[in-house]
């Protein structure tokens, strides 16, 4: 219990911190005063004042913020508020300097994405598939044509490869058309024929075997480039689960603060590195969710900016309050159904 606690204190702060950082530097470098950094929600911890900012940690660790000068127009504000210069005011700077405030969370959450798959790569060398068969199923394409564990792939059709990506794209784009194999077996080379059998579930063809995976070492350069391809497959095959939960292609399933605690719980005990990497892919999800177009949140914000560029001028304040309140409902509306998952999941034992 207590590594569980730890381990969701330690992801989730790290995330929020990186996150309201970006809001908070990019803030700073457009000259908007910050009147506040907060990590958390709630009443007060700890707080202490640095220049124009007071920075606190609040009771509520699900969350942050970073308070403005003129963020919210003229919806909400203090006396404090309301005597900052205009040079200084987030709502009268120029439409581009407040979108890329606003952006600089979430792609501030990618980059921390990078950095910690960055620093896992570094130490255990980065997964990459071979062409040895390590199982085969059975009855399976692979099976049929005489395929066996162990067995590696040397060449495709009288090709020769060491590409796995490269085999697999000739399998996945031919089915039920015949392949010739060349396969090494102990010292012997034998050729073999297999059919690709398509599988509906994953849109393609396949011979029914898994191929193993090694972790290679890499120079620097390539492993940060290997990071940040990783890291942008995740953004989009976590936006297009999105889509399909949308369009209800798949069942509506997404973990809450409480499934969040559980897995960084079972992470760390897998070892730091796991839970780096947990926290990489949960920065993408945060990164992505913040982009979603739903007021109060960045996306939500984007989606008012959008709406001021075409129209000439901004939403009227007394529309941007209802507005906020709408947001308020759907997140407090996605938080209650997450957790409500998050509670059957640990109920049921998964």
């Amino acid at each position: 219990m207590i590594i569980t606690i730890l381990a969701f204190i330690f992801v989730i702060s790290l995330l929020i911190i990186v996150h309201e950082f970006g809001h908070f530097i990019m803030a700073k470098w457009f000259g908007v005063q910050v009147l506040s950094f907060s990590i958390g929600y709630g009443p007060q911890l700890v707080s202490f004042t640095r220049g124009e900012t007071e920075f606190s940690i609040r009771l509520l660790p699900l969350g942050g913020f970073v308070k403005m000068g003129g963020m919210e127009g003229n919806v909400i504000e203090g006396y404090e508020e309301t005597q900052i210069p205009l040079e200084k005011r987030f709502d009268h700077k120029p439409l581009w300097q407040r979108s890329l405030i606003v952006a600089a969370g979430p792609i501030m959450n990618i980059v921390l994405s990078i950095v910690l798959l960055f620093i896992v790569f570094s130490v255990t060398g980065i997964p990459t598939g071979n062409l040895k068969v390590q199982e085969v199923i059975a009855g399976g394409p692979a099976d049929q044509a005489g395929i066996r564990v162990g067995d590696v792939i040397l060449a495709v059709n009288g090709k020769p490869t060491s590409n796995l990506d490269e085999v697999i794209n000739i399998i996945s784009s031919n089915p039920g058309e015949e392949i010739e194999l060349t396969v090494k077996r102990g010292e012997e080379k034998i050729n073999l024929k297999v059919v690709p059998e398509w599988n509906e579930a994953e849109k393609r063809a396949l011979i029914q075997v898994v191929f193993g995976v090694e972790n290679q070492r890499l120079n620097p350069f390539l492993t940060l480039f290997n990071s940040a391809k990783t890291v942008v497959n995740w953004f989009i095959l976590t936006a297009l689960g999105l889509l399909y939960i949308i369009l209800g292609k798949v069942p509506a399933e997404v973990a809450g603060p409480l499934g969040i605690a559980q897995i960084a719980g079972q992470a760390a005990q897998l070892g730091f590195l796991n839970l780096l990497m947990f926290s990489a892919v949960v920065s993408v999800s945060l990164a992505l969710f913040n982009l979603l177009p739903i007021p109060v949140l960045d996306g939500g914000y984007l989606l008012l900016f959008l709406y001021e560029k075409i129209r000439g001028k901004p939403l009227e304040p007394e529309k941007v309050g209802w507005v906020y309140f709408i947001g308020i409902i759907l997140i407090f509306s996605l938080a209650i159904f997450a957790t409500y998952q998050d509670i059957i999941r640990i109920v049921v034992g998964e």
